[in-house]
Formats: structure tokens, C-alpha cells, sequence
């Protein structure tokens, strides 16, 4: 009932700023800035899944490193904060429609399951749909909190698609203290495309 009378306040726009700011600061994101980005800017093309303002300058990052970065947004309101020139508005679930096969050696799927891609069922199309696009052998880096979804690992989830290892120097899994989030990197199994 406050959110909602917050809206009626405070316009949606700066509701939008502080939530940015408020995300920007989490553990999560520190990991994610410091550890995660630079180890994947070295793997482009990449593809980017959820674009909010906090995750605009994150792609600007990962290019000047040499990373040629895509965004993914179901919201076309969320266009705004995708990659300018290379931002497609569509569903993560037919992402296989929307890129090539086998086009991205990396993808960063970051505060998705669990917020918008909830049940198993969904999320196991998802990742069908992601292994499409991916190399053989290309990066998935999902990111997840424990109190939305069950663990991918554990269930199986991304099996036989993709195998959980890390990169060098950086675990297959990253638990994030003080907050719910984990980080897991995947690389894509060589096996034909499912």
C-alpha cells in the first residue's frame, strides 16, 4: 500500500532513479563490476539480458575492452537503457528467432529467473533457447537469488546444454554474502544445439 502511494507522489521517473541507485550499491553488483565484467569483456559478441538504468554503463564498460555487446529486453520501455544500436526488444524464450545460431561467445543473463522467468518450465526454454545462440564452448554467466527460484545447479536445470565450470581465475559458482544473490558461469557443452 506505501508503494502504491509513493507512485501516486512521486513520479515514476525518480522512483526509476532512486530503485537504480538503491540496486547499484548492492554486493551483488560490486561482484559483478570488479570481478565479472572485465572477465567477460574479452569474449564478445556477448549478449546482454535485462536492461535497467543501473545496467546502462555496463555495456560501454565491457566494449572498451573489446567486447561487442547486445542487449535482450522483453519491456520495450526498457529500450532506453539497452545498447544504442544493438538493442532487441523480445522475449528471452525465443531469443533462438531473434539471433542467429550459434552467434554469441558470451551471455549475461543477470536478475532474470526469478524475475520475470519464474516457473521451471519457463526457465528450461530459456536455456534451450539461450544454448541456440551460444558457441560451442561460450560463456553463460546466470545470475540468481536464492529466495525467487530453486538452484539451477541442483536441479539440473542447465544439463545435459551446459557444463558449471568457472573462467580463470573465477569459481563456476559465487554466493554473494549479505544478500541473496549467486552468480554461476556455465560454458556451452559441444554437442549439437538443442
Amino acid at each position: 500500500m506505501l508503494k502504491r502511494a509513493l507512485k501516486t507522489v512521486i513520479p515514476p521517473r525518480l522512483l526509476e532513479y532512486a530503485r537504480s541507485w538503491r540496486v547499484s550499491r548492492s554486493p551483488d553488483r560490486a561482484i559483478l563490476t570488479t570481478i565479472l565484467l572485465p572477465a567477460f569483456s574479452h569474449y564478445g559478441p556477448l549478449l546482454w539480458i535485462g536492461c535497467r538504468r543501473y545496467t546502462k554503463s555496463y555495456y560501454a564498460e565491457l566494449e572498451q575492452r573489446g567486447a561487442i555487446c547486445w542487449t535482450l529486453d522483453i519491456d520495450p520501455d526498457a529500450a532506453e537503457w539497452g545498447r544504442s544500436g544493438q538493442h532487441v526488444v523480445g522475449n528471452l524464450l525465443k531469443v533462438d528467432g531473434l539471433f542467429p545460431p550459434r552467434y554469441f561467445n558470451a551471455i549475461l543473463c543477470n536478475g532474470v529467473f526469478g524475475f520475470g522467468i519464474n516457473e521451471l518450465a519457463d526457465q528450461q526454454l530459456a536455456v534451450r533457447a539461450m544454448r541456440r545462440v551460444i558457441k560451442p564452448h561460450g560463456i553463460l554467466l546466470l545470475g540468481w537469488n536464492t529466495d525467487k527460484i530453486g538452484d539451477p545447479v541442483e536441479s539440473g536445470l542447465l544439463e545435459p546444454l551446459f557444463e558449471h565450470s568457472g573462467l580463470p581465475g573465477i569459481v563456476a559458482r559465487i554466493e554473494v554474502e549479505a544478500c541473496t544473490h549467486v552468480y554461476d558461469v556455465f560454458h556451452a557443452r559441444d554437442d549439437q544445439c538443442h
